[in-house]
Order: structure tokens, then sequence, then C-alpha cells
């Protein structure tokens, strides 16, 4: 807020985003248990929500939208134009959410508008003091004396002859007990607030003048050639004049708008399929129309699937691939299973490089090619999950806290070798790798007198890069 009282534009947008994210959440909530208690087409969202709550609410969302483009169109026209009804889309679109992967491996919001929008927030420097550069983002860069009174001051490096050195502390007066001198980063002595400098293979004169920030040391040998020399201090936040010394945090609410487009899939069948299907009850009773529109619905699953996998390894391979041979004689282990037991540390040295590069965020996502899964089962850690059918993407099951999804081979995909490791995070907040946004889905279909039908699909939706750093490639060679 300014110092006027009014809100500034920042102020403004975090506030809508608040109130956005509670509506959001809440509008949800509302949807899924409306939604849970209808028949058919809210079949399984209690259960769904008990595993999963942010898809079971997503879902929920997307069969609302979904019901909301049906309204506006009549019954009769559903019937007859469409050859269905709505229960029925309703139900092939709930199938093709809840069966898609890509919500649980990366980000869904389901939107309510064509270019509804999405809120991250960064956290940047707002002023270059101790070290920190205005404008960076915090979260990226690690700066442990922009907040608070500590500062460091570099006093000198060693050349292997030279033993008396001074500086001027960067701020002051200096806070007696407070200076402490390093070698090499190593603590070696500090002040007694008396302005006097005691400390190991110190020797002579070694003194510190709180009012004007001098230092000057003296050692009893040379300093070793490159060792660096620096003094570590307090300065007097108390004092008017070093009121602009205190470092500040600029907050600033990203907001992202999506525009959705439709992604259709046409389909057609001929009347004797559909009298085929009939005649021998493999509809189940939804009508052989519903049936194959709910197999085209779990086509756009697996295809939204395939294609935020597709995106994110193009993403991935901006950052450094890992390799990791898995011939386990070549590095003196005893069998397959001992050496397999390594490749957990080597995700987590993938994990840490995230978490170097942007300080936060580790793995907890990964997809897999076909034998890099087989590979990892044989981790004593592995635990395998069978829930899902081995269809399209597949959740495989846990590698200790890592979730396993299994991908089929593509080049354009993953290869059968190849892992693509990325981070959710459970909260979102601004830990985003990619983002897909979708509207709702589109169905329509139209008899021919020529004995067949046709028809498209369509998720209207979209999608996008927010965090590339969150995405990272990790090859297998030499698998047995």
């Amino acid at each position: 807020m300014s110092k006027h009282g009014r809100l500034t534009e920042d102020d403004q947008r975090k506030e809508e985003m608040q109130i956005y994210l509670a509506e959001r959440k809440s509008y949800g909530n509302h949807l899924l248990e409306k939604w849970a208690k209808v028949k058919g087409i809210g079949e399984g969202l209690g259960k769904l929500y008990s595993t999963d709550q942010e898809r079971a609410r997503n879902t929920a969302m997307q069969i609302q939208m979904q019901e909301n483009h049906l309204t506006k169109l009549s019954e009769t026209i559903i019937s007859q134009d469409f050859q269905t009804t709505p229960e029925n889309v309703l139900r092939v679109v709930r199938i093709g959410v809840a069966n898609s992967n890509r919500g649980a491996i990366f980000t869904e919001y389901p939107l309510r508008t064509i270019d509804d929008a999405i809120y991250f927030v960064d956290a940047t420097y707002g002023k270059s003091l101790r070290g920190a550069t205005a404008g960076d983002k915090i979260y990226e860069s690690v700066n442990q004396y922009y907040a608070g009174e500590r500062q460091l001051d570099n006093v000198g490096t060693g050349n292997g002859a030279l033993t008396n050195f001074t500086t001027t502390a960067n701020k002051y007066p200096l806070i007696p007990y407070s200076v402490r001198i390093m070698v090499a980063g190593k603590l070696i002595g500090n002040d007694d607030g008396n302005g006097a400098i005691v400390g190991t293979g110190l020797s002579g004169t070694n003194t510190v003048d709180y009012a004007t920030g001098d230092i000057e040391l003296t050692f009893a040998s040379a300093v070793a050639d490159g060792d660096s020399i620096d003094a570590e201090s307090h300065w007097d936040s108390e004092r008017s004049t070093l009121y602009d010394q205190y470092g500040t945090v600029s907050l600033s609410v990203h907001k992202e708008r999506f525009k959705a487009r439709p992604m259709p899939l046409g389909y057609e069948f001929t009347q004797m399929v559909e009298l085929t299907l009939g005649t021998t009850g493999l509809d189940q009773g939804l009508g052989v129309e519903n049936m194959l529109m709910g197999a085209v619905g779990d086509e756009h699953a697996k295809s939204r699937d395939y294609k935020a996998i597709a995106l994110a390894k193009r993403v991935a391979l901006r950052n450094a691939v890992t390799t990791f041979n898995a011939d386990f004689a070549s590095v003196g282990e005893v069998s397959t299973k001992s050496h397999a037991q390594s490749i957990l540390s080597t995700i987590d040295d993938i994990g840490g490089d995230i978490y170097d590069d942007i300080k936060r965020g580790q793995v907890n996502r990964a997809v897999c090619g076909s034998r890099s899964l087989t590979y990892l089962k044989k981790h004593d850690l592995w635990s395998t999950d069978d829930t899902q059918p081995r269809s399209g993407v597949y959740y495989a099951g846990k590698l200790d806290d890592i979730e396993v999804f299994c991908c089929p081979k593509d080049n354009g995909l993953v290869s059968n070798n190849e892992v693509l490791l990325t981070y959710k995070n459970p909260e979102e907040g601004m830990d985003l790798a990619l983002v897909f946004g979708v509207l709702t889905e589109i169905v329509a279909s139209l008899k021919y007198p020529q004995f067949y039908t046709v028809g498209n699909f369509a998720t209207v939706e979209d999608d996008m890069i927010i965090n590339d750093k969150f995405l990272r490639l990790l090859r297998i060679t030499n698998l047995p």
C-alpha cells in the first residue's frame, strides 16, 4: 500500500489473486459435492477425492463446464444431431479427465472462460545491497547478508609473504562483540568488545575501530597464497543515517492469461459396427454411440498426456542431461540388483541440482520408458501400484517418495531407457513447471445415409511453460 493509503497495482493484483484462489477452491469443492451425488456421471468422484483432491476438483469443474456448454443446446438437438444424451456426454468427459495423468504429473487448471488466468508470486531483492542485486529472484539467488545487520568485508588475500592486512567495513559504526575474522572460510578470531581482535595465528596489533569501521590484522606467519581473509560484522541498524541499508523484498504477482483453442479428434464407424456391438451386448446398456464416444474420450485423455510429456521433454533438454551406466561390472558392483540401488542417489542428485539452481524443489514425479521402469523396480524401495490399467501413460508405483508413471516408447516422448523427472508442489504456489488450462470438451456427430457416422471430440485448452528448471532428463545406458 502506498503512503497515501491507496492500493498499488501490485497490491490490487495480490488481493485479486487471493480472492481468485479461494473462490476457485471453494467453487471446485462445491461442484465436487454436487456431481458426486449424480448417479453415473459422478461415479467414483468421492473415491478419487480420497486419493487426489486436486484431480477430483478439476474433474468436477470440467464436468460443470461441459454442462454449461450443453445447456446452450436443447436436449432435442443433442439427441438428434449428436446422437446421444447430455448425461452420456458428461460421462464421457468424466472418463476422459479422470483417466488422464497429466494433472498428476504437471499442473492442470480447469478454466471458467476462454481467456482465464493463472497467478503466481515472484519475490525479488528490492535493493542492491551486501552482494544482492535489485530485481534478482530471491529463490534463485541466495544471499545470507541481505536481511539484518550482518555484513561481510574482504580484508585481503594471502600471497605467501604478507602478514599485515587492513580494511574498512562497508557500513559503520559497528556493534561491539560482532566482529569475526575468517581465513579461507575458517573462523580464527573475534573482537573482545573493547576494540581488540584476538584469535589463532594472530600476533602484534589486531584492532577494530567501531566508530570508523577500520580493521587492522597482523598474522604471526604469512597467509597462504590464495587464502581469502574476511571480516564479518554487524552495522548499527538503529542509526537513522543507515535506515537506507535495510534490505527490502519486492513481491509481485504475475498474471498469465491462457488462450484456449480446440484440440479436435475425429472418429467414424459404420452402422454394421453399431449393429454388431448392440446385438452382442458389449455396450453394457450405455448405447453404442456413447460407448464409442467413451473410447474417443479415453483416447483424448491419452493424447493430452502424450502432448504434455512431449513438451516437458523438449523443455527438459534445455538443462543438462544426466547419464546412469547400468553396467554393474564396469563400476565394481557384483550384480544388476546391487548396482540398481544407487540409481535413487543419482535421481536425488538431480533433485539437488534443481534445489541448487532455484533454491527450492526436488524430484517427486518421474515418467519412465518401459525398460527404465523395469530397472527402477529392482530397487529395494520400489512399491508397485496396480490401480490403473497398463494403457497409455499409467501410474506404475513409487520409488521411495517419487511417484513414477510409465509412458510408451516414442522418440518424441521418452525412449525406453529414459526417465523424465520433475517437481510438482502439492501447494502449487509459484513452483510450476508446465501448466495446462482446460476450458471444456466439445462433442458432435452426424449420421450419413451411406450407413456410417462421423464426429469430432475436442478439448478446448492451452499450455504454458512457467519454470524450465523443474524439468530434467535421465538416460540409463547399458541396460541389461
